[in-house]
């Protein structure tokens, strides 16, 4: 019996055609072979292509981001001003080429989009190249724009700390403290400016502080011992600097803070001990050389303290303490023309000290005596 008609394209989609006995099961098995060998090809097709794609992505990538720097710097050979093509070609190139990066950011201005992006990038790149005077002025803009930022508020405290202008610093550093109180390194910081300063007395607030809030800090216990010291705490300094020794048997400092108590205390062989055994730990620590100068004079041994001293002279003439010391003990060996000059030398530093401004000095005084010099 004939069947009343035949599909003219029965692979025409996927609903499968009109059931007929005689014809379903031919059409089934045909679609399903082609089915199983598309499925087969399509995946060795993706396994054996799948590897070279995932391994060229990164050279592409890095292709790109070179051909993007060419085309940028040609760019800026014809467009100098382009604020944009610079903060992206500060972006591309500033971990390989990180002063030519700090150039190309510094042409960014306010009205780009990314501006404190710009800023921070030179505050960055300033500060890890030790280009403080590059970095400041991008410091004292972030600071304006991002007060509560404590980074930016540190960074600015420790340049104006190795400036010697210790009352911005100060101002800084006082910022941090509010910011984080809880922070020991904040009162840390608070107290090494001050020891700079020469404020001896302040640190102590800051530095109790700071071991309230981490009892073991070593630093913590080191500078307490040197305000208590030159307080005239000297329990204090010696309970400390003995901790500190307990922990750090080659701590210098330590030692030194132990011979001047000694010293203080009229324990003189005590205190020699202590500044000979700095002293094998280090032979040309200028500090202990200066502690064990002034026992040797003090004990009126003026030929062995000139012939410690002498040879520091060309490193050390602006020292006015090294200079004073290096006096009394030429007067003691009788050469007394080479004593007064270097009396007249002491004046001439002490003199310069307090033409210095202080760090209760107001900006505008570093201001004034900066155009009068």
């Amino acid at each position: 019996m004939n069947t009343p008609f035949e599909p003219e394209q029965p692979f025409r989609t996927l609903t499968p055609p009109q059931k007929k006995l005689w014809s379903s099961g031919a059409i089934v098995a045909i679609f399903g072979c082609g089915v199983l060998v598309l499925f087969l090809w399509l995946g060795r097709s993706e396994s054996t292509s799948s590897a070279p794609e995932q391994d060229s992505q990164t050279s592409v990538q890095q292709k790109s981001d070179k051909d993007r720097q060419k085309e940028l710097i040609a760019y800026l050979q014809d467009h100098p001003q382009d604020e944009f093509a610079h903060y992206q070609l500060g972006e591309l190139i500033r971990k390989r080429a990180p002063f030519q990066a700090l150039e190309n950011f510094s042409h960014v201005t306010s009205r780009h989009p990314h501006y404190f992006e710009a800023v921070a990038a030179i505050a960055d790149i300033a500060l890890e190249q030790d280009l403080p005077e590059r970095a400041k002025p991008a410091l004292q803009t972030l600071v304006r724009e991002y007060p509560e930022q404590i980074d930016y508020q540190k960074a600015l405290a420790r340049i104006y700390q190795q400036e010697g202008r210790y009352r911005r610093a100060l101002r800084y550093a006082r910022r941090c403290v509010e910011l984080e109180p809880d922070n020991a390194e904040n009162q840390l910081l608070l107290a090494e400016i001050l020891k700079k300063a020469g404020r001896t007395s302040e640190m102590l607030v800051p530095l109790k502080e700071a071991l309230y809030l981490q009892p073991d800090s070593f630093p913590a216990h080191l500078s307490l011992a040197y305000a208590s010291l030159y307080t005239g705490d000297l329990e204090t300094a010696k309970r400390e600097a003995r901790w500190c020794l307990e922990q750090e048997h080659e701590s210098i400092a330590a030692l030194r803070y132990l011979a001047t108590i000694d010293r203080n205390q009229g324990q003189i062989a005590s205190a020699f001990q202590h500044i000979d055994q700095a002293l094998q730990i280090d032979p040309q620590d200028f500090g202990s050389l200066l502690i064990k100068a002034d026992l040797l004079l003090y004990q009126r041994q003026g030929e062995a303290a000139y012939a410690m001293l002498k040879p520091l002279y060309e490193n050390h003439q602006t020292d006015r303490h090294y200079i004073s010391a290096l006096a009394r003990a030429a007067g003691l060996t009788g050469k007394r023309e080479e004593a007064l000059e270097l009396q007249k030398r002491n004046q001439e530093l002490i003199k310069e000290d307090d033409l210095r401004p202080s760090s209760l000095q107001s900006d505008t005084v570093e201001k004034k005596q900066a155009q009068h010099n």
